[in-house]
């Protein structure tokens, strides 16, 4: 079940709460297809998912200002 705050956002949009739900849904597929394939995925303001091992997924949230660039 999707979070009824987004829903609500995006229901401010003109879409009714079933097609924001279906809208989510399409999202939330492509990101899982993507992940699926070993790719990652930008999340802006969050960070990038990653593929970690077997079913695991990884969240490397974006370096705060001022500190160096890079992995850990």
């Amino acid at each position: 079940m999707a979070n009824n705050s987004l829903l609500k956002l995006i229901t401010e949009g003109g879409r009714s709460e079933s097609e924001a739900a279906d809208a989510l849904d399409r999202v939330v597929e492509n990101i899982l297809k993507r992940l699926r394939k070993g790719e990652c995925v930008s999340l802006p303001g969050l960070g990038k998912l990653v593929p970690g091992p077997k079913t695991t997924i990884l969240l490397e949230k974006p370096a705060s200002k001022g500190a160096a660039r890079g992995r850990r």
